[in-house]
């Protein structure tokens, strides 16, 4: 099986000894729990395992019937089934408690997003990236946090760790279009210790009605797969086809008055024309645009696509707008040197203590003020980085940049050669398999 499909595998089976080892076992059926794999005769093993899949795909606790709902095993016999049951009983719990079970289940979904196009990239943003914009938004009681593509859970799990930290429990609420990953999710949640709604469908088929999130912190899905439908666009101020600015919409309409939003998006929405200067103005000049923070490229799993988070409040227009830059002269990112907390710790530092983005703030090599009338002699464009309008014009190349662009279509023709090479395996292996059946 591929390892996405193992990790869902895993999910059930982790579920289950955890809700032994937490005494959580009262949320399952007697006939369903641990024991019932880990005491049973191996003859029989896989039947008995299945039923238990299907008894808890209907079970009456609404998480453990949502984490269970259309299971299956992909397990094939009773050997393969007992051996994975015993390396599971086999681990040092009491230990494993210690370090973090969560920490040791998000640590198997970010292998998973590594694992090329068989993984979830799409779905899991880098664990420094979430913490950094958690930090600085600081999720505290009251609030109630928002992610319409939570994928895996990664920024409610951060989320509401960082208000916990604080002896606050913030509200946790996401929407993740698919099934698989939605359980990945709410097993996320569960294995931190905390209690979160991850809603199964299309956030940008919800309809509005009153804002009331406080916090939004989300990083939707890049690249424009699925065109948008009429119903889609009917719930936006501004129809359009970009999913990215579909999703940017859907979070400021769904911002409750004083709320902040902290947003991933691929470079195109900060200087795209037409629906995207649109929004591009509309946000600017309804809401606080207050920080954009230039991400480096190459941390993401799926794609190369240069990417920066949009920082805003719906607390007022926006008066001046700060750039932090964190991609010019950097490293190389990617499997080799992987983005680490440390490297965003002078953007924290500059970004302030305030999570509205209202504290006193300097300027540095990396960090810089545009007014409002700055931003607007640039047609509302939000790719001006760092440097100042009279330093240079917009959408002119400097060396870093070229830099950056070569480093990305190196990696990505690595990663093309991989995928060749993978195709190419498989040709050989049928190949053969072809020969040996002519024989």
């Amino acid at each position: 099986m591929t390892y996405h499909e193992y990790l869902n595998e895993l999910t059930y089976l982790l579920f289950l000894k955890l809700a032994h080892e937490l005494g959580m076992e009262g949320r399952i059926p007697t006939e369903c729990r641990w024991s019932e794999l880990s005491d049973s005769e191996i003859d029989g093993l896989l039947g008995r395992y299945n039923n238990i899949l299907h008894q808890l795909g209907s079970a009456e606790d609404e998480i453990v019937r949502t984490i269970f709902s259309d299971s299956k095993t992909g397990i094939s016999s009773d050997e393969s089934l007992r051996q994975l049951v015993q390396g599971i009983d086999d681990i040092d719990w009491y230990r494993a408690r210690q370090n973090g079970l969560g920490d040791v289940y998000e640590g198997l979904i970010q292998k998973n997003a590594q694992e090329s196009r068989y993984g979830a990239g799409q779905y899991f943003t880098p664990r420094p990236v979430v913490e950094a914009l958690v930090q600085v938004t600081a999720p505290s009681v009251g609030d109630v946090v928002y992610d319409p593509a939570a994928g895996t859970g990664g920024f409610l799990v951060a989320a509401g760790l960082g208000a916990r930290a604080n002896n606050a429990e913030p509200q946790l609420v996401g929407v993740e279009l698919v099934r698989d990953v939605q359980r990945m999710a709410l097993m996320n949640l569960m294995l931190h210790g905390l209690e979160g709604r991850i809603i199964l469908g299309d956030a940008l088929h919800q309809d509005v009605g009153k804002p009331r999130y406080s916090l939004c912190l989300t990083n939707p899905p890049f690249g424009s797969k699925g065109a948008l439908t009429a119903e889609q666009n009917e719930r936006l101020q501004f129809p359009t086809s970009n999913k990215q600015l579909a999703f940017l919409q859907h979070v400021y309409q769904n911002l409750a008055k004083g709320g902040r939003a902290a947003v991933v998006v691929p470079d195109n929405v900060l200087f795209e024309g037409g629906t995207a200067a649109t929004v591009r103005t509309h946000l600017l000049d309804r809401y606080r645009v207050h920080t954009v923070l230039s991400l480096p490229t190459g941390i993401f799993y799926a794609t190369g696509v240069k990417t920066s988070v949009l920082f805003f409040c719906a607390d007022g227009s926006t008066e001046e707008t700060w750039f932090y830059d964190l991609r010019s002269g950097q490293t190389n990112f990617g499997k080799r040197r992987q983005l680490l907390s440390s490297d965003l710790d002078q953007f924290i530092h500059a970004y302030g203590a305030d999570p509205l983005g209202r504290g006193s703030r300097s300027e540095t090599e990396r960090f810089k003020r545009l007014s409002r009338q700055d931003i607007s002699d640039h047609g509302d464009r939000l790719d001006v980085a760092h440097v100042r309008p009279s330093e240079k014009r917009v959408g002119s190349s400097s060396m870093a940049d070229l830099l950056d662009d070569t480093r990305r279509l190196r990696e990505e023709l690595d990663s093309a050669m991989s995928g060749i090479a993978e195709i190419e395996k498989i040709l050989m292996r049928h190949f053969q398999d072809r020969e040996a059946l002519d024989r």
